[in-house]
């Protein structure tokens, strides 16, 4: 687009001029430098435009910036969300506590580094001859299958922890996401580098000299593992250190709510006792239901607690009055019950329900619930 600013700047100018010029009279006209008077005018042109092209030139590259960094938070986000709904736990690892688990992921990472960085070092002294033996071979290949076994490992405790603790923080498994992309990039020039070990244990093997070209591909796969796992190494520990310190708060946060929840269930008296043996059923199928509801999100909160320990003091006072065959049984269940929420035993919160549901009668006229939308059993909260 052309700018026409300076035209319509000059020509008035012009104008204003001549005008002053003639209204002068008879009077001796002043001597106008022109000259001077449109480069002046000029250069203010130029400056306003140089202002508005700056001010166009932040507002587009502050559009862009914002355009990027949405596309990027929704890529995470996805990548957040495939992770966690793809995570298998392995049931090796399902027993550690989240500290325990971090600690573990950061320790095994470090041996597949230890390992990867020996392997990387006996491929480098093995090639600066240009020569490859079958013993520097066999070495190379050694420290290869322990970094390997290492990272299958890793691989494993972190799908647990997707598991077991992805809720805890959105930016914690965000980076884990990330780190564990790195740790696939030196999983693949692990693969790399076994297909090229194949290879020259097969040429050594039938008496052959290895090719220029193999022990240049060896190489290369080295510097490339070395690089991937000395980046992943140090994600690794920074992600490790903001791991611990937020299970640490997560872990507090979760012993002063289960303490408030105990102190809820501990101060709820029964305040409806069922008068027949039916509405005793049916109050205890209430409590499933309230409890299932409440376990879908492997959270009790404060609000739900206080629902849960009504209804379930209420349905084991009704069970007590009325009696009959496996009362007592079905009252101690329900208390329990109550006292795995409170104390924040998701597992064994929703085992309990589960088992509870399943020794009701059927009711007439009545559906007893089958509890639905609840964690799987070994998740915790």
């Amino acid at each position: 687009m052309k700018i026409r600013t300076p035209i319509i700047v000059i020509t008035g100018l012009l104008t204003l001029l001549l005008l002053a010029s003639c209204g002068r009279g008879g009077n001796e006209p002043e001597a106008i430098d022109v000259e001077a008077t449109v480069s002046a005018a000029m250069a203010a042109t130029a400056t306003a435009e140089s202002a508005l092209e700056e001010q166009i030139n932040t507002a587009v590259n502050n559009a862009v910036d914002a355009a990027v960094e949405e596309a990027v938070s929704e890529a995470v986000d996805a990548a957040v969300a495939e992770a966690l709904a793809n995570a298998t736990p392995a049931p090796e690892y399902t027993s550690y506590t989240e500290e325990e688990l971090i600690l573990l992921i950061e320790e095994t990472t470090q041996e597949a580094e230890a390992a990867t960085y020996t392997y990387t070092e006996a491929a480098s002294t093995a090639t600066n001859d240009g020569e490859v033996t079958t013993e520097e071979a066999e070495t190379i290949e050694y420290y290869v299958t322990i970094s390997e076994e290492a990272l299958a490992e890793v691989e494993a405790m972190i799908q647990t922890y997707y598991a077991l603790y992805g809720g805890t923080g959105d930016e914690i498994v965000a980076e884990l996401v990330a780190i564990e992309s790195e740790l696939n990039e030196l999983n693949q020039s692990i693969n790399e580098m076994v297909i090229i070990l194949d290879e020259i244990n097969t040429t050594l093997a039938n008496g052959y000299e290895l090719a220029e070209e193999t022990i240049a591909q060896l190489e290369q796969a080295a510097a490339e593992a070395q690089t991937a796992v000395s980046e992943a190494a140090v994600q690794m520990q920074a992600w490790a250190t903001k791991a611990q310190a937020n299970a640490t708060l997560v872990r507090e946060n979760v012993t002063a709510l289960q303490s408030d929840l105990t102190s809820i269930l501990e101060s709820v008296a029964p305040v409806n006792v069922a008068a027949s043996q039916d509405e005793a059923w049916a109050q205890v199928a209430d409590y499933i239901n309230t409890a299932s509801a409440a376990l879908a999100d492997n959270a009790i909160s404060p609000e739900e607690m206080q629902a849960i320990a009504q209804m379930g003091s209420n349905a084991a006072a009704s069970l007590a009055a009325q009696g009959g065959a496996g009362s007592n049984l079905l009252v101690n269940n329900i208390n329990s019950l109550s006292l795995k929420m409170a104390q924040g035993d998701i597992q064994g919160a929703v085992a309990g329900l589960r088992d509870l549901q399943r020794q009701l009668p059927d009711l007439p006229g009545r559906t007893v619930p089958v509890p639905g939308g609840l964690p799987s059993p070994g998740v915790r909260p």
